[in-house]
């Protein structure tokens, strides 16, 4: 069994969980297969802004963030999004499947980035800075957003498509 992580961005270093599981009579949103030209990106974080090859963007406090590229997740291997729920704030998620294809590469790439920091980005816009709790591979559930409105405009941005 594969296992879903959770994005979680807190107050200053967040981490990636696993997702408690799912009641068996609550069904995940199938969701709608992202837009080629969205730029969904997920980046390890460079501990040095020297390291080669980074990119660097800003965090949503103004923070510079050295990414290394390449990415290790991006749209392409996405193969559908969902809006959800988080349980603990209320507020608006992104659920992300991943391909069949990409599933392993994307498990031996958390697996090698456990305790690492990494950043989700869709364009130039980071939404979330997170320490990777243990591996995934089948799907992952971007929380920390701002809203349950933020998580819809990231959706339709995403996706093309209103939630």
């Amino acid at each position: 069994c594969l296992l879903i992580a959770t994005m979680m961005l807190g107050a200053g270093l967040s981490a990636c969980t696993q997702a408690p599981p799912a009641p068996a009579a609550i069904e995940t949103p199938a969701g709608v297969a992202p837009l080629a030209n969205a730029r969904i990106q997920m980046r390890e974080v460079a501990e040095d802004a020297r390291h080669p090859g980074v990119t660097t963007l800003k965090d949503r406090d103004g923070n510079v963030l050295p990414l290394i590229e390449p990415a290790f997740i991006t749209t392409a291997d996405i193969a559908s999004v969902a809006v959800g729920s988080d349980g603990t704030t209320g507020h608006g998620t992104l659920i992300l499947r991943f391909t069949d294809a990409a599933a392993p590469r994307i498990l031996a790439a958390t697996e090698a980035r456990v305790a690492k920091r990494v950043a989700f980005t869709v364009g130039d816009q980071v939404l979330n800075v997170a320490v990777i709790a243990g591996p995934f591979a089948q799907s992952m559930q971007v929380s920390g957003l701002d809203s349950n409105e933020e998580a819809h405009r990231l959706y339709t941005e995403i996706t093309g498509k209103a939630p």
